[in-house]
């Protein structure tokens, strides 16, 4: 007797790497069979996880210090030790700086040993994140993955998820018509690919719409729990109560994405952002004229700034041509750059 052939189908995840690398910023995407499931970023003008540095004590707390770097930034020490104020210390980052509406964390580090030539930079780090990520990495654009974090709103189908930063977190308010079931339940496979598209840490408070059955509820969370294992980082939640609420934590030892795009605003671009666009424009345009960039007086200030130098330097060679910063408090949009005709 023949044995039967069984063929047994699986789904197959075709996973990519999208690296858009652009002055000052560099931004990545992880990418399954097309889609973009995860955002990354690292700026420049920030100190990176597990990047290493050289600064001095300036004043002692109770739990720690604070210490100001060679680059004149302030960081965090939550540990105490025998050194004095004012004594030169080697670090490493903890966690990174976050911005949060109204206010910015700074970072925290612990004291290293080891020669100062030896220590980490942004490089590495970003590098050895990539690899982290997989290994097959190609130059495509991801502007279109923060769509939802610009609008912050999502839909599907009749179901709108809308999200907000605050102080204490970040809060979704999920709305529909129809049965609040069926509702809730495509909010909570949504808020779960949102969480891991954003890459979003710390507290998370999800305002479903009201059910008064204790199963559903169950149930709505077991599908959130569902939709978040595929994202590799771990989290604990509460039930979901009769009012509809369920809270989400998770570490954040670095900015998510939406705390990178809107600094310590709610619903704008910090200046940061759209100066690092400015300068991602600049670096992509095409064309032998002199490039204008066009903005807000304040991220005008930013951009002509001694520290943007460096990435001012590297958008002109890869425009292949001079930028000049122009500055219009009546600018649309986060501004614009326009090349000149030759």
């Amino acid at each position: 007797m023949k044995r039967a052939l069984y063929c047994v189908l699986r789904a197959i995840r075709l996973t990519e790497i999208w690296r858009d690398d652009a002055p000052g910023e560099r931004r990545a995407a992880f990418v399954e069979n097309g889609n973009i499931v995860e955002i990354h970023i690292q700026r420049d003008a920030l100190w990176a996880l597990g990047e290493c540095g050289a600064g001095r004590i300036d004043r002692k707390t109770p739990s720690g210090a604070y210490v100001v770097a060679d680059d004149g930034s302030e960081l965090l020490l939550r540990s105490k030790m025998g050194v004095p104020d004012g004594a030169r210390i080697m670090f490493e980052v903890t966690r990174e700086a976050i911005a949060e509406p109204g206010r910015n964390k700074p970072p925290e580090v612990i004291l290293r040993e080891g020669a100062y030539e030896h220590l980490i930079g942004k490089d590495v780090l970003w590098d050895a994140r990539m690899a982290s990520l997989g290994q097959s990495i190609i130059k495509a654009p991801i502007a279109e993955g923060f769509d939802i974090a610009i609008a912050g709103q999502s839909r599907v189908g009749d179901v709108t998820i809308s999200f907000q930063r605050t102080k204490a977190g970040l809060v979704f308010d999920v709305d529909g018509i129809g049965d609040a079931f069926a509702i809730n339940m495509v909010a909570a496979t949504e808020i779960a690919r949102l969480l891991r598209l954003y890459q979003v840490g710390a507290m998370v408070l999800i305002d479903f719409v009201s059910m008064e059955s204790k199963t559903q509820r169950t149930q709505i969370a077991e599908a959130f729990d569902a939709a978040s294992l595929a994202d590799p980082r771990p989290f604990e939640r509460t039930a979901i109560n009769g009012y509809g609420m369920m809270q989400v934590v998770r570490a954040r030892p670095r900015p998510s994405v939406l705390d990178h795009l809107f600094g310590t605003r709610i619903a704008a671009l910090s200046d940061e952002t759209q100066a690092y666009w400015l300068l991602r424009a600049v670096a992509e345009s095409r064309g032998f004229g002199v490039r204008s960039v066009t903005a807000r007086p304040e991220v005008a200030i930013l951009l002509d700034s001694p520290k943007w130098a460096g990435w001012r330097a590297e958008a002109v060679r890869l425009a292949g041509a001079d930028m000049v910063v122009v500055a219009d408090e009546k600018v649309t949009g986060y501004g614009h750059v326009h090349v000149a005709q030759s």
